[in-house]
């Protein structure tokens, strides 16, 4: 079994330098840190994760309140612009077509 490309070996190895390097005295510390920094961080992607799927549930029930027809009895389709760069530009506009006209056939 490998874990991120290290087998239990390594792994053994690893702890072994570790306790050799920080001994065994320090070793209860160097794990509370290192779990109070994962909780940390943890608890900042949690926030961060919230924050998001707040802001995508008020964008869409705002695209939704968009979609609602008006009250008032006006029962009219909306205007669709042909046009999807310019919405609000007529047909009849003096702007440059993006695409370039169709070929002609001879």
């Amino acid at each position: 079994m490998n874990l991120f490309g290290v087998g239990p070996t390594e792994i053994i190895v690893v702890l072994i330098v570790i306790l050799v390097l920080f001994g065994p005295e320090k070793l209860p510390d160097l794990a509370k840190k290192i779990g109070g920094a994962s909780r940390e961080i943890r608890d900042n992607l949690n926030t961060l994760n919230d924050q998001m799927n707040n802001a995508l549930e008020t964008s869409m029930e705002i695209d939704k309140a968009r979609m609602i027809p008006p009250a008032g009895g006006d029962t009219t389709p909306p205007v669709v612009s042909e046009n999807p760069i310019a919405p609000n530009a007529d047909s009849a506009s003096t702007e440059p077509s993006v695409l370039p006209p169709p070929p002609s056939q001879s």
